[in-house]
């Protein structure tokens, strides 16, 4: 048992319009607008929501957690809604930044302090992240291409590496 059933998640299917919306969010413009559309947006939905919506669940079938980092430089808590990628009972996270060429800052706190905290519909879990191996990258990649194809486009145009990390641990808060 992994920390994807620990916390409850369920796979999601995405329905045609869904599937339409992953489509767009994988072009050149789509990324542009979602990437800066999509974290305000996530903020909203599961705040209104009581946690239990997010844009890429409800537009793109993404299973979204909030991710708590600590800065790695200023030691503030820093919070990321960022798509968990289902493998193998776990969840793993790719630091892609919309395929924009920069490692996002989460990713460089994760590096510094690999503990952290996701939310999921309104419950709390502290987790602990450490890189993929290079066995794993692979296996990672793959899982997260079939759940949004957006990924194989930001791999393909990335400039910098891309970091992936499994995440661990389940003390629910």
């Amino acid at each position: 048992m992994g920390l994807q059933a620990d916390i409850g998640m369920e796979p999601i299917t995405a329905n045609v319009v869904q599937r339409f919306m992953q489509r767009v969010g994988a072009t050149r413009l789509g990324t542009a607008v979602f990437s800066k559309v999509m974290s305000p947006l996530d903020r909203i939905l599961h705040k209104a929501s009581w946690g239990r919506l997010t844009a890429g669940r409800s537009f793109g079938a993404l299973s979204v957690v909030l991710l708590t980092t600590t800065g790695a430089r200023t030691g503030l808590e820093r919070t990321t809604p960022i798509n968990a990628i289902p493998i193998e009972g776990d969840l793993a996270l790719v630091a892609t930044n919309y395929g924009s060429g920069t490692t996002p800052g989460w990713a460089h706190n994760l590096l510094g302090n690999p503990g952290a905290l996701i939310t999921y519909e309104n419950q709390i879990y502290d987790v602990v992240a450490r890189a993929v191996t290079d066995n794993e990258y692979e296996a990672v990649f793959s899982a997260a291409i079939r759940i949004y194809p957006g990924y194989a486009n930001y791999r393909r145009n990335a400039t910098n590496e891309i970091h992936v990390f499994v995440l661990g641990g389940r003390m629910k808060r």
